[in-house]
């Protein structure tokens, strides 16, 4: 029977952006409210509505206000939450977050970066992909700090902030999805990345899975979407918060 699941990494403490706003307040990044809705509450509906009612959300940084959060989505969506946390979150980064909200998983997953606003047929093209997938941003204008990929014969030649802008295809945009056919070599690439260096992102993996041609890209072809890493990101974030508002179930 095909199953799937729904990992959200919101362990971190968003440094860059409590430099403008007080995050001890609002918690971690994944609670900002953007036009009346939380990033969460947005992640939230849309796995449901994809039939996902089990949720693992990595948590660390104000773990209590996510949990107090998923007791009123719970209610509203119908959704079960599992909260796992990174209690090392100030000293890891988004692999060790991942190895641990996918430690419990046997099945499909789709994961998300917890600090993303995305138009919802991003997620709708991703998921239409009946195997390991990635999205990736084609058409934005990159900058030093994109997480760049250069893609090159469906493989990942290079990836990370370092890629130079000129040989770049797009931008990963911290949403995916590991079929279950890889979900056991994908465990094991966390496992490397952790090993190596816990500071390290879970996004590396992909590049490494991308050798077997396998790794199937989703291109956002001018969907709307941002992460919010600091106060710049959070104000287009609010410009664009109305994308594909109809798309989404409202309760």
């Amino acid at each position: 029977m095909f199953r799937l699941n729904g990992v959200i990494l919101a362990a971190g403490r968003g440094q860059r952006l409590g430099r403008d706003i007080d995050l001890d307040k609002i918690g971690p990044k994944c609670l900002l409210p953007i036009d009346g809705r939380t990033l969460l509450e947005r992640i939230v509906s849309d796995l449901v509505s994809f039939g996902v009612d089990t949720i693992i959300i990595v948590v660390g940084y104000k773990a209590d206000m996510v949990r107090e959060a998923c007791t009123t989505l719970g209610r509203r969506y119908g959704a079960r939450f599992d909260l796992v946390r990174n209690d090392a979150y100030l000293s890891t980064n988004t692999a060790c977050s991942l190895q641990i909200g996918l430690s419990g998983i046997h099945d499909d997953v789709v994961i998300f970066n917890g600090d993303v606003l995305y138009d919802r047929a991003i997620l709708d093209d991703l998921l239409k992909i009946n195997r390991t997938a990635i999205s990736v941003d084609n058409t934005k204008p990159l900058t030093g700090e994109s997480f760049k990929v250069r893609i090159l014969n469906s493989r990942i030649e290079e990836m990370g902030k370092t890629v130079p802008v000129e040989r770049a295809t797009g931008e990963f945009i911290g949403i995916s999805k590991i079929a279950k056919s890889d979900l056991r070599e994908a465990k094991r690439l966390l496992n490397a990345l952790v090993s190596d260096d816990p500071s390290n992102y879970y996004d590396f993996i992909y590049q490494s899975l991308s050798e077997s041609g396998n790794l199937a890209y989703s291109f956002t072809n001018g969907l709307k979407w941002t992460e919010i890493d600091d106060i710049r990101d959070l104000r287009y974030a609010e410009s664009i918060a109305c994308i594909a508002a109809g798309a989404r179930r409202r309760f």
